[in-house]
């Protein structure tokens, strides 16, 4: 529910989706790149990673971050993502992971260059991420395994990536605009449309996803046609009635009807999904 990014070279400024209230953070250094994850905040600067915790992790509008941890590095990283516990870097087709001491606990190396990857979840410690590559394979990883899970081959370069709320659906954006849901168990395209540069599961409801491009926002709901509305920005979230959209540096946040879906599935006769989306 938070969003975070850079400001005046040296500040970053975390954003709550839902109160639409901030917090500026004077980092008093040129910021390089920032991940955010549940109630961590890392923030790459010239010699180092600076994490950030939450000072009251049991108010989901708590805004108030306190250092944990800084870590040593120098260089540069096409990528950074945090978790609970470790920072991990991508340098081309290298991944990184260190723990908040500074002690590198493990290394990937892909076969070609890494061009997206996204922590997906799971108790600390043992998050998995998405990793999307040149080649067009998608991997999961988990911080706590040493060996990549293959998952999709894809036909171009991934752009972004997102899972279902069940992890049963991958959502592919790629280089050539086009959206893809594969089925992670049967390895199958269930859905393809185009004209779209990002991409968004809804995180309360299973069968509904939202991904846009050239100023059109398009909502898949099921087997059901899809939706379009003229929107400026680029997805980075959905969550049960809003969608999160980003233009520039401004997160807007864009109330979506339910009720079409909701009709949708009572004249289907599928009653549990329209009482999910009521």
């Amino acid at each position: 529910d938070r969003f975070a990014f850079t400001e005046g070279m040296t500040d970053v400024v975390v954003q709550h989706l839902v109160s639409e209230q901030k917090v500026r953070i004077k980092s008093r250094d040129y910021v390089k790149k920032v991940a955010l994850f549940k109630n961590r905040l890392a923030v790459q600067q010239p010699d180092k990673v600076v994490v950030y915790e939450l000072t009251n992790e049991a108010d989901p509008f708590d805004l108030r971050y306190r250092v944990r941890a800084k870590i040593h590095h120098e260089g540069e990283c096409n990528l950074l993502v945090v978790t609970s516990l470790h920072v991990i870097l991508c340098h081309e087709r290298k991944l990184q992971m260190f723990d908040f001491g500074g002690v590198k606990q493990k290394e990937w190396v892909m076969d070609t260059v890494i061009r997206y990857m996204k922590v997906v979840g799971g108790p600390p410690g043992r998050e998995g991420l998405l990793v999307g590559l040149k080649d067009g394979w998608v991997l999961r990883l988990f911080v706590d395994n040493p060996f990549p899970i293959q998952l999709i081959k894809h036909r171009a370069t991934i752009r972004c990536l997102d899972l279902s709320l069940s992890r049963t659906k991958l959502a592919v954006v790629d280089v050539n605009n086009d959206c893809v849901v594969y089925d992670t168990v049967s390895k199958e395209e269930v859905f393809t449309e185009s004209n779209a540069w990002s991409v968004a599961w809804n995180a309360e409801h299973e069968d509904m996803l939202c991904f846009s491009g050239e100023g059109t926002l398009s909502i898949k709901t099921s087997d059901f046609p899809v939706h379009q509305q003229p929107m400026q920005g680029v997805v980075v979230g959905f969550k049960g009635s809003k969608i999160f959209s980003l233009q520039g540096l401004t997160m807007n946040t864009i109330d979506i009807p339910q009720s079409a879906s909701l009709y949708r599935f009572l004249e289907a006769k599928d009653y549990g999904k329209a009482y999910e989306v009521a």
